[in-house]
């Protein structure tokens, strides 16, 4: 994933951050999908799971998330952006290393 998508979705979380009093949980599925999640068939909450990455559920409830559940789970799409950029740096230097 390109750098400036990564910032893209670093500054999608912060906002969603800011206002995780009154998060649905259709705006959080959204975010995962974007960084790559997809949506698994196992346990009675709605999973995602990226290869190589710990499985994310998301409840699938019509009202807002709970303040501790929307925190932990954007505790986790944080990690995933980060993994996101170590992997965008890396693709850099090995590209920086093949040009030179």
């Amino acid at each position: 994933m390109k750098p400036r998508m990564v910032r893209r979705l670093r500054a999608e979380l912060e906002a969603l951050r800011a206002r995780r009093r009154s998060l649905r949980s259709s705006e959080v599925v959204a975010l995962a999908k974007r960084i790559g999640r997809k949506r698994v068939n196992r346990g009675k909450e709605p999973t995602y799971e990226r290869t190589g990455w710990l499985p994310l559920t998301i409840p699938g409830h019509s009202s807002d998330l709970a303040i501790g559940t929307a925190s932990n789970i954007l505790d986790q799409l944080e990690e995933d952006i980060e993994r996101l950029e170590a992997e965008s740096q890396d693709q850099e230097e090995d590209a920086n290393e093949e040009q030179e």
